[in-house]
């Protein structure tokens, strides 16, 4: 299996004995290879590229002329890659995190830390890049601009200096392009790797819940979707600053050499606007942070008017629950607006710190009567504009780090959360199937449910009874029909004393009203309740199926199959 791969999972071998260098990072060490033409080994065409095919993405362009060619399906895309498959990633983030657990405990831990773990290597290679890419970039406008605009002007001027000079412009700007693109390139791929393992790892402690007491549907969707892709958006962005001081100290201290200390003006501007960026950007992700509890609040309204469409039609309360809908979006907008107001404002800062930088520091040379020529006015309008491109990229890598953090705290607090003990108990009778002795069960946090969602409050509860057990088909009176009402602060009794046996060999049919906890004593077999007092005991496993059907996207096939294999005979 992929997930055993031993690049994959850990740093140490079978044996347990740490694995060097070269073994662990042996297939990332080919890619450095600049071409690669003979490697056709891998199932991916991105494991077999050479350095330039891997920052160019030309690996691609197979792909692109069959897609062009035919149409492109699941059976002629290639493979993807083992070591972007969510099974090894996964696996590695889990040993990660469950390291990190023991060290320190469930409270203390930082999925912050695993995080910079899981992808501390790819961020120092992307770093590298980065910096090689500002170094070419810096080179190429302040020195050898600055060299062949002297060299024009000079009175004995030699062809093959100038062809020089020329050519190694050519080479500097050429290399920045390669090392800008590889940085991205090894973005992309960290990002992805990142998303795909840390989502995968949500789900899979999403799943062994019983049911979702201690979290809301909406705020599932939201760290599924919006907050997974925060974290591509930090993994992608956040590495890029980190070339700032490199290109600040290079830059100033070219601009004092060429120019004089008037040099120091221009750094200024860019030193005050650095703040003033980052104090936007964290502005911005105070907006997004409060949009983000009003998108779950959002998401749960709708959700409720979907599952409970035909009550709320019978009820004829589309207009409260419209008018409440619309409220909710009215304030969701408004705080994005803002959001939106204050990002674009940060994104104009850039060029305008790049303007007044240039005006000031010009203005005060002049002022201060010392000779400007134009190979040092190029030179310094070209090195202020080196310095605008990457300082450019600052707000959205503070806006995706903040938003970043915020969608680590949410995920932990799925990853630190446990399901209930099970109260399901092995009866003790061999040819007892299932029993239930004075059995009285409630669902958890009934109380937090009903408190959640404001105005309507009588048309509201019972809505929200309805909701809380869907999976199930029960209409809302359900919650309160089979046990008698409990004191305030309490949840109230579903069953209320149930006491049952079922033999091997038998068949039991359970009849009732609508409303009278037929589909809540099944959840109560499933361990889906929370149990007050009596016992629920089962023998074996229970096979359930829901009077609501859940079909995904896919062919009458794979509904059945659900990723097995297909076996015609039987």
């Amino acid at each position: 299996m992929v997930g055993e791969d031993p690049y994959l999972i850990s740093d140490l071998d079978q044996r347990g004995h740490r694995r060097s260098f070269v073994e662990r990072y042996d297939p990332s060490l080919k890619t450095m290879i600049p071409v690669r033409p003979r490697a056709r080994l891998a199932s991916n065409p991105v494991d077999d590229a050479g350095l330039l095919s891997f920052a160019t993405f030309s690996w691609l362009t197979p792909v692109m002329v069959r897609g062009y060619k035919h149409t492109l399906t699941v059976d002629t895309l290639p493979p993807l890659s083992p070591y972007d498959s969510s099974d090894a990633n996964a696996k590695r983030f889990r040993t990660l995190w469950d390291e990190e657990v023991e060290r320190v405990g469930p409270e203390r831990a930082s999925l912050g830390r695993v995080v910079w773990a899981f992808q501390r290597t790819r961020v120092l290679m992307d770093i590298v890049a980065n910096i090689l890419c500002v170094v070419m970039a810096a080179i190429g406008p302040t020195v050898l601009i600055h060299q062949i605009l002297r060299h024009t002007e000079s009175v004995s001027r030699n062809l093959w200096v100038g062809v020089g000079l020329c050519a190694a412009l050519f080479a500097t700007e050429f290399t920045k392009v390669v090392f800008w693109a590889l940085a991205w390139a090894i973005n992309y791929r960290t990002a992805i790797r990142l998303k795909v393992a840390v989502s995968t790892l949500v789900f899979e402690n999403l799943m062994s819940f019983k049911t979702l007491t201690h979290i809301s549907v909406g705020e599932v969707l939201n760290i599924l979707s919006s907050d997974s892709y925060s974290l591509f958006e930090a993994a992608l962005f956040c590495p890029l600053p980190a070339t700032i001081p490199v290109l600040m100290a290079v830059c100033a201290v070219y601009a004092f050499f060429i120019l004089g200390p008037t040099a120091l003006i221009g750094i200024s501007v860019y030193v005050i606007f650095i703040p003033i960026q980052v104090f936007m950007a964290k502005l911005n992700s105070a907006f997004r942070r409060s949009a983000v509890s009003v998108t779950d609040k959002r998401v749960q309204t709708m959700n409720e008017f979907v599952t409970c469409i035909k009550l709320i039609k019978m009820y004829a309360w589309e207009k409260s629950f419209t008018k409440t809908i619309r409220d909710i979006r009215k304030q969701e907008r408004r705080l994005l607006e803002k959001a939106g107001f204050v990002q674009s404002g940060n994104s104009a800062l850039a060029p305008i710190a790049s303007t007044i930088a240039i005006v000031l520091t010009f203005s005060g040379h002049i002022l201060l009567r010392r000779q400007l020529t134009a190979p040092v006015a190029f030179s310094v309008i070209a090195m202020f504009n080196v310095m605008r491109f990457s300082i450019a990229i600052l707000p959205f890598s503070v806006k995706a780090a903040a938003e970043g953090s915020v969608a680590l705290r949410r995920m932990k607090k799925i990853l630190v959360a446990k399901s209930s003990p099970s109260y399901v108990t092995q009866p003790e009778g061999p040819d007892t199937v299932l029993l239930l002795a004075n059995a009285t069960l409630t669902w958890e946090q009934e109380a937090r449910r009903i408190s959640d969602v404001q105005g309507a409050e009588h048309q509201r509860r019972h809505l929200l009874g309805h909701q809380r057990s869907e999976a199930y088909g029960v209409s809302p009176s359900t919650q309160g029909a089979a046990g008698p009402e409990a004191p305030p602060g309490r949840p109230k009794a579903v069953l209320q004393d149930i006491s049952f046996v079922v033999r091997k060999g038998k068949v039991l049919g359970i009849c009732g009203n609508v409303g009278s906890g037929k589909s809540s004593l099944l959840a109560a077999l499933l361990g889906q309740m929370q149990l007050q007092h009596g016992v629920v005991a089962v023998s074996g496993t229970l096979a359930y199926v829901s009077q609501q059907a859940w079909i995904f996207h896919g062919s009458v096939r794979e509904n059945i199959l659900f990723g097995a294999q297909y076996d015609p005979q039987r």
